[in-house]
């Protein structure tokens, strides 16, 4: 088992609704800029989280390695434990902290802080990864030892960037090229799971973890969805134009053919609706209600009969990703 590394989990699909909002995204929008630079930031961060997981793939542990990719867990009503990556060995848990950031950084204290240094000036000023880190790390202690397991919980933050850092020693910290050697060093311990602990503990994780829904976007963020033109586009990311019943045209790039109806109905849940009508749908594509029943009876969506067999509805599962990687397909 390796947690939702095989599939495309919470993380990325964050970063792929973020990166659709911006493509449909009128420009004069007066939030684009703003949301721009959270997507540079996002883009970023999975970048670097997909760095450390591809050295976990290859430290030379076994295939079958319970691995987790951005995991939500719950210590209270109203707190959650937020991770990067989780890892389930034997010989105890480790949580990684990736932290994809170059240049010259300084950690200070009282508050903790990490600072960008740039010419001798400080240019940016960030949250402390290694108290963030360690705050995590117990937090993730308690909540297993409030459910029975005892297992110790080690990690590190890992900076994927190989930047210049000054700061105080002896802090939660490697490099990326330091990653495989801590993982070697970290199975040399006394194992103190049974292989049965360590299912256990998998399943607990898997059926408590929860995930971060930000969906619909155009809702989210205060946008007006009938401002943005809905329906199928070219991989130019140009909107196209129907001629004829099986025939779309681009008059940016003068191609012609059938679109792409699954990514068209994703921007729809993942940007303006967690439902979509029948009615809807035929107005989406410009297509017969008859062909639009049928499209949407095709994809991996929940029916909702309105009363008197009136208004039916199709609702997203935004948890489920095998439904929204179907709609990705063409």
């Amino acid at each position: 088992m390796v947690g939702e590394i095989t599939l495309k989990g919470s993380a990325y699909w964050n970063v792929y609704a973020h990166e659709r909002l911006l493509a449909v995204l009128p420009k004069w929008e007066p939030k684009r800029d703003e949301l721009e630079q959270q997507q540079r930031n996002r883009r970023a961060g999975m970048a670097g989280e997909e760095r450390v997981i591809e050295v976990l793939q290859s430290a030379g542990l076994p295939p079958d390695t319970p691995i987790f990719w951005d995991v939500g867990l719950p210590l209270s009503p109203s707190v959650f434990i937020q991770m990067d990556i989780v890892m389930v060995l034997r010989h105890g848990v480790l949580i990684f902290e990736s932290k994809q950031i170059a240049g010259r950084l300084r950690f200070v204290q009282n508050p903790a802080a990490l600072q960008k240094v740039e010419n001798g000036e400080v240019t940016l000023v960030m949250d402390c990864p290694a108290a963030q880190f360690e705050d995590q790390r117990d937090s993730f202690t308690l909540w297993l030892a409030t459910r029975g397991f005892r297992a110790p919980v080690d990690g590190s933050v890992v900076f994927t960037t190989n930047p210049v850092i000054e700061g105080p020693p002896n802090l939660p910290i490697i490099s990326l090229r330091e990653l495989r050697g801590f993982i070697r060093s970290a199975v040399q311990a006394e194992p103190v799971l049974s292989s049965k602990d360590v299912r256990l503990l998998v399943n607990t994780i898997e059926k408590s973890r929860s995930r971060f829904i930000p969906y619909p976007l155009c809702g989210r963020y205060g946008i007006d969805s009938t401002k943005i033109q809905w329906g199928p586009r070219c991989g130019c990311g140009s909107q196209l134009i129907k001629s004829t019943e099986r025939r779309w045209n681009c008059e940016n790039c003068k191609l012609q053919g059938t679109p792409a109806y699954g990514p068209a109905l994703l921007d729809w849940f993942l940007l303006r609706s967690e439902t979509i009508t029948v009615q809807q749908c035929a107005a989406l594509f410009g297509i017969h209600r008859q062909s639009a029943w049928r499209l949407l009876g095709r994809m991996r969506l929940t029916k909702v009969e309105g009363k008197g067999g009136k208004h039916t509805l199709y609702r997203i599962d935004y948890t489920d990703f095998e439904a929204l990687n179907q709609l990705l397909k063409p």
